[in-house]
């Protein structure tokens, strides 16, 4: 499977850099502003020359001493200011941000002469950044590095303030349903919209920035009620650079056949990444460089038939045909094949006696895409961006994987097309006496096939203009032309359950944005327009079928507004309201449209579905407690209506479950947060979150699977608020790095220690989620969700060591060694609603025998307690990860 992944791998990484002169992508951006000014005199210096070293970017101060510098990718420059008769001086590591302004101020000493030295100074990153209106945690490429388990963007968001990971794994920002966060990769949208999540794979170490928006999200993001993910790939630069870094691994897996965790043992848990960037020419030059990012995954991990293996490439080039022009390639390219494993299927069946039976997953995604900036002077540039996204998703049994459902062995039709085969039959009924212990024996399979592709192209403009120094518009907008595919089929019974469409909405979006600078108020006020037209046909009345409808196209407008006031140059306060909208799932959009009302639960898609709706109010206070410790202090409370859920229609004769717009639910919480900078050798941070989620149903379908399948015995509707399923009251996230540079020695016991090494501890704390109680019959007991698992608590960490080739070089060889689960807790994700336990389901077998078959009581048993052991109700075990890296 590997060479067969590696192959297309290699060919799809060709064919992006060979299609340059047809397809680009952009490259997002932030901006530079800052005063000169004479070191003597304090007086502002009008003419000074700025440039950006690294770019061919540069400006003059203005009569006031004052400048900025637009459209700067995102990235660390060196800026250099001159002037007749002054002394140049460079600032290094000036780090530019997203959509915000970094600002570089420059004393310039007055010199008689011409001098060839120039003075250099390491810019210090701010602490307070005076317009950030917004909740928006920035990780920077270093900070990834340093940080244990960053194998994933999953795991680096899961650690913002007012982040919660639920018991499936899924992210919930700011008491949002999950798939409520828009994902986008270099500003382009990688949402697979039929389930909400991101429809490929970011690899962290292909980044110059992760920047994660919770709270005060800009009018120019959209599709996002909870909030917004934006990751920033490298540029190259005009010169070469490079890293190769691999690693292997270890954990403790668990065993079936014992319901144990074994010792920790090597699990293939292998890892390779190459990083090249540089100028595409050899005259060292910026006009013309390329970054590319592959790597390869391998893990078999600590569960059984769950083995991953992956290969993705992300590349991006960047091309300035003329000073006034700049061109930006990007492309992805991402596979992944997973074995999968349930303990336990949708039908309280286990494999764990029959792995292969379960099926694997496969992914592919293609991201490409142009964006083209002319400047037309240095005050306003225009943006002509255009990018391909397509995703696909299968599942199917492993031995049948790539045959279709209807050449699977036992399907037959009759003249008609009706089904009258045996796959049910053969594969998931109770044939044979293992299977009444609860678990399936070879050849039985997973008797579900499930195929979804997104695909889309768009094209879009933006308009950027610094009307003057304290204001700077930007105006945009955007077509999508969506081609969906959904292909599922599923064989449980006589009846088989299948669906099969084809379907092509079309999106469009349009903002304003209006960012005003002034000496003691920033403010960001937005306005944003949304539309969908989902372009289908749907019956009127699923019972009657006499009239087919086409859905109305839906509008929503969204203003936007945040405040920032500094209040001294070590307090800001700020403020942002808005409204947020966003589609529902098109998968509740679309799902038997044809009104097949003959199944036993019949559920019937609604495409004039409204757009979910959420109203946020945000207040925060940051202040610098000291030169390298600030304090930010942010309650928030959002307003949550018009959620996509489910309602059952009785009409005479029976009955059947329409998606609608009727749920709804609020969420109000503070974030504290302690943040150090790097100075010395110290830094971190120290987030906790208080938050209260209530609502009257945690997802969609929770009407579906929780009362209207349930007959008699189904509970009463809520009709009030509950705590939500994701309801995590207090969440607590301590990164703790300590780096010692290169030129440092020190001595332990007399004995002496080298420099050039670091350690990241990563410390996570959560309190119980809530889950509802229930008797052995599955009868609620008690309100909704109103037990409350055990709280979580884990240490991770990770040690380099770096190796230099030579005292002035910086070509290095790195060794470092991470482990997650670090005192390999136990903790506790999911647990029976009727015991509150994650591993006894109330059941006593102990006087139960086999009627029929070999089986003792104390074999009954034995099958009883192993289906009761369910190891996805824990977290993962004790993982260790040792690698080498060298960076040139």
């Amino acid at each position: 499977m590997s060479a067969k992944l590696d192959f297309k791998g290699v060919l799809w990484g060709c064919l992006f850099f060979l299609i340059l002169a047809s397809l680009a992508q952009a490259a997002t951006t932030g901006k530079i502003a800052g005063v000169v000014k004479d070191k003597q005199t304090g007086e502002p210096l009008a003419g000074a020359t700025i440039k950006v070293e690294e770019t061919t970017i540069g400006t003059s101060t203005d009569e006031d001493g004052d400048f900025f510098l637009i459209n700067l990718p995102v990235g660390t420059y060196t800026v250099e200011a001159s002037l007749i008769g002054h002394e140049s001086v460079k600032k290094t590591q000036v780090k530019v941000l997203l959509d915000l302004t970094t600002p570089v101020d420059f004393e310039l000493k007055t010199s008689p002469i011409i001098l060839a030295e120039v003075l250099t100074v390491v810019a210090q990153r701010p602490l307070i950044q005076k317009d950030l209106t917004a909740s928006t945690e920035i990780v920077t490429r270093e900070q990834i590095a340093n940080l244990p388990n960053a194998v994933s963007i999953h795991n680096v968001i899961s650690n913002t303030a007012g982040t919660v990971e639920d018991k499936d794994g899924l992210l919930h920002m700011r008491g949002g349903r999950s798939g409520t966060i828009s994902y986008f990769f270099d500003g382009v949208s990688v949402q697979d919209p039929f389930v909400g999540h991101a429809g490929t794979r970011i690899p962290p170490d292909a980044l110059e920035e992760l920047n994660i928006t919770t709270g005060g999200i800009a009018a120019e993001y959209g599709e996002a009620l909870s909030g917004v993910v934006n990751a920033l790939t490298r540029q190259g630069t005009n010169r070469f650079t490079g890293k190769i870094k691999l690693y292997d691994g270890a954990t403790r897996s668990y065993d079936v056949n014992t319901g144990e965790y074994g010792d920790i043992k090597r699990s293939y848990n292998q890892f390779v990444v190459i990083n090249l960037g540089g100028p595409l020419t050899f005259n060292a030059s910026d006009r013309a460089t390329f970054f590319w990012c592959g790597e390869y995954l391998r893990n078999n991990g600590h569960l059984p038939h769950n083995r991953v293996e992956l290969t993705s490439q992300t590349g991006k080039i960047t091309i300035k045909p003329a000073n006034n022009l700049s061109v930006v390639l990007n492309g992805n390219y991402y596979r992944r094949e997973l074995q999968r494993y349930r303990h336990r299927d949708v039908n309280n069946i286990s494999y764990d006696f029959n792995l292969k039976g379960l099926g694997k997953v496969r992914n592919i995604s293609r991201l490409l895409g142009v964006k083209i900036a002319y400047p037309t002077s240095k005050n306003s540039i225009y943006f002509l961006k255009f990018s391909h996204f397509d995703a696909e998703y299968k599942l199917a049994p492993e031995h049948l994987f790539d045959r279709y459902w209807d050449q699977w062995p036992g399907y037959a039709e009759d003249s008609s097309g009706t089904y009258i085969g045996t796959i049910d039959d053969n594969n998931y009924m109770p044939a044979d006496t293992f299977f009444w212990t609860g678990f399936t024996a070879a050849p039985d399979f997973f008797p579900v096939y499930h195929y979804r592709r997104t695909k889309y192209n768009s094209i879009g403009f933006d308009i950027l203009g610094q009307v003057n120094k304290y204001n700077q518009i930007k105006i945009g907008g955007e077509y999508r032309a969506y081609r969906l595919k959904w292909d599922d089929k599923q064989f449980f019974n006589v009846r088989p359950y299948g669906e099969k469409y084809n379907v092509n909405p079309k999106y469009a979006a349009g903002y304003i944005q209006d960012k005003i600078e002034l000496k003691d108020m920033i403010i960001n006020a937005g306005l944003r327009v949304d539309y969908l037209k989902a372009d289908i046909d749907f019956w009127e009345d699923p019972v009657t079928k006499n009239k087919k409808v086409s859905a109305n196209p839906k509008v929503q407008l969204s203003p936007r507004l945040g405040i920032s006031h500094p209040i001294t140059d070590q307090t800001v306060i700020h403020f942002n309201y808005g409204y947020y909208f966003q589609v529902p799932q098109y998968m509740y959009l679309f799902t038997n449209l044809e009104a097949d009302l003959s199944t036993g639960f019949p559920l019937v898609g609604n495409p004039d579905m409204e757009p979910e709706k959420t109203v946020s109010y945000e207040l925060g206070f940051d202040h610098l407690l000291t030169k390298d410790i600030k304090l930010d202090v942010t309650i928030y409370y959002k307003d949550l209506t018009n959620l996509a859920t489910t309602r059952q229609v009785v009409y005479a004769g029976g009955s059947y479950t329409q998606y609608t717009n009727a749920d709804y639910g609020s969420v109000k919480g503070v974030d504290l947060t302690l943040t150090k900078i790097p100075v010395g050798n110290l830094s971190g941070k120290v987030a906790y979150t208080y938050s209260i989620a209530k609502g009257n149903a945690s997802s969609v379908t929770e009407g579906y699977y929780d009362y209207f399948t349930r007959g008699t015995n189904a509970p009463v509707w809520p009709v009030k608020e509950y705590p939500l399923a994701f309801d995590q009251r207090h969440t607590l996230t301590a990164d703790l790095d300590y780096r010692v540079p290169r030129n440092w020695h020190g001595k332990f016991m007399g004995i002496g220690i080298p420099g050039a090494w670091g350690v990241n501890i990563l410390t996570k704390y959560g309190s119980g989620l809530p889950y509802t109680k229930t008797d052995e019959q599955g009868n609620r007991i008690g309100m909704l969700n109103q037990g409350r698992m055990p709280p979580t608590y884990r240490v991770d960490l990770k040690f380099n060591k770096d190796f230099y080739f030579s005292k002035k070089s910086d070509i290095r060889f790195t060794f470092f060694t991470e482990v997650e689960n670090l005192f390999d807790r136990r903790n506790v994700k999911n647990v029976y609603s009727n015991t509150g336990k994650p591993d006894d389901d109330g059941r006593d077998y102990s006087a139960t025998t086999d009627p029929e078959g070999p089986f003792t009581a104390e074999d009954v048993n034995r099958y009883y307690r192993l289906l009761a052991k369910d190891p996805q109700n824990y977290d993962a075990p004790r993982t260790i990860r040792w690698g080498l890296e060298l960076v040139f």
